[in-house]
């Protein structure tokens, strides 16, 4: 078996999967010693498979028993209600087990069993909008079984043939049951696979009920907590980038916000436009940023355009004829009748909600913008321009290093997947 991996581990499993019989003699050629490794693999994968969809209730005992379940009835009936209007939206496809950890760090998985377990951290600084955006990006990675490519990826060669080929089937499950839940402090996520949680996620948010400015503002708090989690020059050598730059996901998501609204609202900075006019910067409230509350405020005027306007086929074309021609839902559109409405602290238009009015908050002010706004000319500022406003708000308020004392728990947090 020592000569086996020392072949194994020199050559590049390059081939594709091959069924081999599992009592193969143990001296061999370089290329039978390839098949014999790509027969190790899809035994492996094909076990993983099993647990994946016929194990779900050992998977779930075995990620709790490693991460803790935070005892929190509230944690347990928020996301329970959440994950049920994602299931409703009839874009999810596969059942998920989600709990909620002790663990204070910003951060959510999904693994092997379609398990998905969000940190405390996350359940105490996240809204519901955002916290529904961060459970549909980890059912996109459950949808796709990006978990069994991550395993794939992290277990050598070498390793799949003793587990494969060791002599001892009836503990494969255990073997591999081991390795998945290490897998969770060692995720192998690929840079595509997050994007296209990101860009599947969105998907389903944009079908729920909840705030799609919700996804661009999750990632902008980890953001302002966590930078962007991206390694540049010789550290991306030493420790490559598994997850996209966090500042980008943020920009591809307010473009999805964008697009939702019939490219008609945008975030530049942290300054809400509508049809090119600025509306409103949110003055900071609580752990809530300018650029946090911005996307929240714009992602509720997203909602109003849309249901006018429908969505842009892309980036560049402005909506401008209504989904349904004269009036929609008894709006006279040709005599630009919006029904802009402050009651107290709320501002709303055409009855949704679009904002709370904080301190530091000009309501008055708000209520004239968008007027002004949404009776404009439809327009939108170019992705230049928005490209400017971003990199001079990060360059005053952009995410700052932590002191050194706090740099290895930075370091240990990779941000949510």
């Amino acid at each position: 078996m020592k000569r086996w991996k020392k072949w194994i581990t020199t050559l590049v499993l390059g081939t594709s999967l091959v069924t081999l019989p599992v009592g193969m003699a143990a001296a061999a050629s370089a290329v039978e010693t390839v098949l014999y490794g790509a027969a190790a693999a899809a035994l492996i994968k094909q076990q993983l498979v099993k647990m994946d969809t016929q194990m779900q209730p050992q998977m779930l005992a075995q990620t709790q028993a490693k991460t803790g379940v935070a005892d929190n009835y509230e944690y347990e009936q928020r996301l329970d209600r959440i994950a049920d209007n994602l299931v409703r939206t009839g874009m999810i496809k596969r059942n998920y087990d989600v709990y909620a950890n002790p663990s204070k760090d910003l951060n959510a998985f999904e693994t092997v069993g379609g398990v998905i377990s969000v940190n405390q951290g996350m359940m105490d600084t996240l809204n519901d909008d955002e916290l529904a955006f961060t459970l549909c990006h980890e059912m996109q990675h459950g949808e796709r079984h990006h978990a069994i490519n991550g395993v794939m990826k992290s277990i050598g060669v070498s390793v799949a043939v003793d587990l494969a080929f060791g002599g001892h089937a009836e503990m494969l499950d255990v073997l591999l049951g081991g390795i998945v839940i290490n897998y969770i402090d060692n995720e192998m996520v690929t840079m595509n696979q997050e994007k296209e949680a990101d860009a599947y996620g969105f998907e389903v948010m944009k079908n729920t009920p909840y705030n799609v400015g919700g996804a661009p503002s999750s990632m902008q708090f980890v953001y302002e907590k966590y930078g962007d989690l991206y390694q540049e020059g010789f550290k991306r050598v030493i420790s490559p980038n598994n997850h996209p730059q966090m500042t980008k996901r943020i920009e591809k998501l307010g473009r999805r916000m964008t697009r939702w609204s019939g490219n008609h609202v945008q975030v530049g900075g942290d300054m809400v436009y509508v049809n090119a006019q600025p509306v409103v910067s949110p003055a900071p409230y609580g752990d809530y940023s300018r650029r946090r509350r911005a996307f929240l405020v714009a992602g509720n005027l997203s909602r109003v355009t849309h249901t006018i306007y429908g969505e842009a086929q892309d980036d560049k074309k402005i909506r401008t004829t209504p989904v349904a021609s004269g009036k929609v839902k008894g709006m006279d559109l040709t005599g630009n009748d919006w029904q802009i409405l402050q009651n107290g602290n709320e501002i709303s238009v055409q009855g949704q909600h679009i904002m709370d009015c904080a301190p530091g908050d000009d309501g008055a002010a708000i209520v004239h913008n968008l007027n002004q706004a949404l009776r404009a000319k439809p327009a939108m500022l170019s992705d230049k321009e928005i490209q400017k406003l971003d990199k001079k708000w990060k360059s005053q308020y952009g995410y700052k290093a932590p002191a050194k004392k706090d740099k290895a728990r930075t370091e240990k947090t990779e941000g949510h997947s």
